[in-house]
């Protein structure tokens, strides 16, 4: 009976890909917080805000931000960086 779960688990590890069922518990190293699967390696990222596993958007951004493709700025409060115009300021 072992034997044909471990064929099962085979066929769908292949087709569908890993369960991670066994996950490490959340950690956080160089501003990212995420949890391992200890059967296949991948990280699963989470926000450390909530806890809660990012989605697939919030890891592209991510991921964008690390290489240097996107740049994050932050979001003026009031939209004071912004002209009536809406044209950035610049400080002097």
């Amino acid at each position: 009976m072992k034997f044909i779960q471990l064929i099962l688990d085979f066929f769908y590890e292949i087709f569908l890909g890993c369960r991670h069922s066994r996950l490490t518990r959340p950690f956080t190293i160089q501003n990212e917080t995420y949890k391992v699967c200890l059967d296949c390696g991948k990280q699963i990222f989470y926000s450390p805000v909530t806890m809660m596993p990012l989605s697939a958007r919030e890891v592209r951004r991510l991921e964008a931000a690390r290489v240097g493709e996107l740049k994050v700025i932050p979001a003026a409060a009031s939209g004071a960086a912004l002209t009536s115009d809406h044209e950035p300021r610049i400080a002097a």
